[in-house]
């Protein structure tokens, strides 16, 4: 594998309100879906676009082999009706037509499609929808079945179709958001129906109400359910957050910049990019605690957090706190004549800030020194993780020259080609 490096540097950041949620994405997929797993703040977990739809994926996927479960079940209730029809209720042979016709021409089709959509990867976006149709014809045959049976002086239960639906409300795991329109009008032309056939009698009028308070208890089940499946995910992934973002200046941490820097570094690889990284160091922090105390100085590692996260604009940028006052940003796929730039932008604009120093040497307020370089990645995604440690290091070798050329400034690391465990670093032009 060979990658070309060079004094440049590019930055990247995670955007703190970004969700998707789905913190269980690998660490070297796209970045978007990457930022979406990993940039989640405690006050975006809320019923937003993006946090909603991350919910019903995470909702439906973690729940599929219930809902492969259930249309089992579903399918082997309604394959061994004629069985029991036979043995145990005598059905008419008038009506013995009609009934098979229902179970094997109208509801166990959709069922065997739902729940082929389910099994099969690249069907399961067509899950929760085809699933929902089947149930709907399903609970829809169970009530032409009562009311045919009726006409053939045979009962068939009514109640089935309602706890076919209610059934799909707490195995299926579907958003009861999504569900609730559509069974709810099923119940109503269920109910409905067999009220007309009954000539609404007193009976069927106690029946459909026991049906509509069967759904009901059905529906506040499942959201119930929900509710808890919602608040056990939100909760896991403010830890995941926590876990992965510095407590003080609410930046991604040393662990989480790790991790991400591989993945770009893959990424890198495939695509033919490069990645640009800046450390940067608070000049003479130890001066400023001293005089100014601790919480000045955290409220100034605050400040200059927010002034490189405000610097970020593109969705693959990131920044992070990787030591006490020492900082990363890095660049995706920036142009090598652009990122130093932006580099010793983000730099100078510390001392924008105006933050009162007085101990420092040669300025009044606090600054910055910074060490820069730039890699580009072609091929040989297995030496990612050095790639990324010889790219750290030669920042890191550039921030020391920052230092000892005065401090308030940025180095650009720009060795010649030089060789590591078969892989080749080399100054980009």
């Amino acid at each position: 594998m060979h990658f070309r490096s060079s004094a440049t540097i590019d930055r990247w950041s995670f955007p703190d309100s970004t969700l998707t949620g789905i913190c269980m994405l690998p660490a070297d997929s796209s970045m978007t879906r990457h930022h979406q797993a990993s940039g989640i703040e405690a006050d975006t977990l809320r019923n937003e676009p993006k946090t909603d739809i991350s919910f019903s994926s995470f909702y439906e996927e973690s729940a599929l082999s219930m809902r492969i479960t259930a249309l089992w079940v579903g399918i082997l209730l309604v394959a061994i009706t004629p069985f029991y029809d036979r043995l145990l209720l005598q059905v008419p042979e008038s009506f013995v037509a009609f009934s098979r016709w229902m179970q094997f021409g109208v509801q166990v089709p959709p069922l065997l499609l739902a729940l082929f959509c389910s099994w099969h990867p690249s069907l399961r976006r067509w899950s929760a929808p085809v699933t929902l149709s089947a149930v709907m014809l399903t609970a829809m045959g169970l009530s032409a079945q009562h009311i045919v049976g009726k006409m053939h002086d045979f009962h068939v239960p009514h109640d089935f179709s309602v706890i076919a639906l209610s059934a799909c409300l707490l195995c299926s795991r579907i958003r009861v958001s999504y569900m609730l329109p559509w069974i709810t009008m099923s119940v109503l032309v269920i109910t409905s129906a067999q009220m007309y056939s009954a000539d609404f009698s007193s009976a069927a009028l106690y029946d459909a109400a026991s049906l509509w308070m069967m759904f009901g208890f059905s529906v506040l089940a499942a959201q119930t359910i929900e509710r808890a499946t919602y608040e056990n995910w939100r909760q896991r992934l403010m830890l995941e957050s926590q876990a992965a973002h510095d407590g003080l200046t609410s930046l991604p941490n040393r662990r989480h910049f790790d991790r991400t820097m591989i993945s770009l570094m893959r990424q890198a690889s495939r695509e033919g990019k490069n990645i640009s990284l800046m450390i940067m160091d608070v000049d003479h922090f130890k001066l400023y605690n001293d005089r100014y105390g601790h919480p000045a100085g955290d409220e100034c590692l605050r400040r200059i957090a927010s002034c490189m996260r405000d610097a970020m604009r593109r969705p693959n940028d990131f920044c992070a706190r990787v030591g006490g006052e020492e900082f990363a940003a890095v660049w995706f796929d920036a142009r090598s004549d652009i990122a130093p730039a932006l580099a010793d932008q983000m730099r100078a604009s510390v001392a924008d800030l105006n933050i009162e120093h007085l101990s420092a040497v040669g300025t009044s307020v606090v600054t910055c020194s910074a060490g820069f370089a730039q890699v580009c990645a072609i091929g040989g995604e297995e030496a990612a993780e050095a790639a990324v440690s010889e790219l750290y290091e030669q920042a890191d070798r550039a921030l020391y020259e920052a230092k000892r050329a005065g401090r308030n400034r940025m180095a650009h690391f720009g060795e010649t080609a030089k060789k590591r465990s078969g892989a080749a670093l080399w100054p980009m032009i």
